[in-house]
């Protein structure tokens, strides 16, 4: 039997959509800079890492910061983590290279942003 390629399967879904990471993707900001509201930051073990995390007003995703973010955030709001909170910072779709490679990342601007 074959299917009318104008049906839609309504049960279709991605697989980002069940297996959704908890924290945000470079590919999560579609190519766009995205406004974020610090609502708070911790410490927490990623792999074998203890890292700093940033979680937001806007989103219930975090961000793990690599030390190129959190060095951005001490030069824009002090070494203090609990100084970040309450300050709007923009991410910005960006590219490093990782083991040879050139991959895609998140960068938070080194502007102020007005909340």
């Amino acid at each position: 039997m074959r299917l009318n390629e104008n049906i839609i399967d309504k049960n279709t879904v991605q697989y980002t959509d069940i297996y959704r990471s908890a924290y945000l993707k470079a590919e999560d900001l579609s190519g766009r800079t995205a406004k974020h509201t610090i609502s708070g930051c911790t410490a927490e073990k990623v792999g074998d890492d203890e890292r700093l995390v940033l979680a937001f007003s806007e989103n219930d995703r975090s961000l793990v910061l690599n030390k190129t973010n959190a060095t951005t955030l001490a030069e824009l709001y002090g070494p203090e983590t609990c100084a970040w909170e309450g300050n709007a910072i923009k991410l910005v779709p960006s590219t490093t290279s990782f083991q040879g490679k050139m991959v895609k990342c998140i960068r938070i601007s080194p502007e102020k942003v007005e909340g």
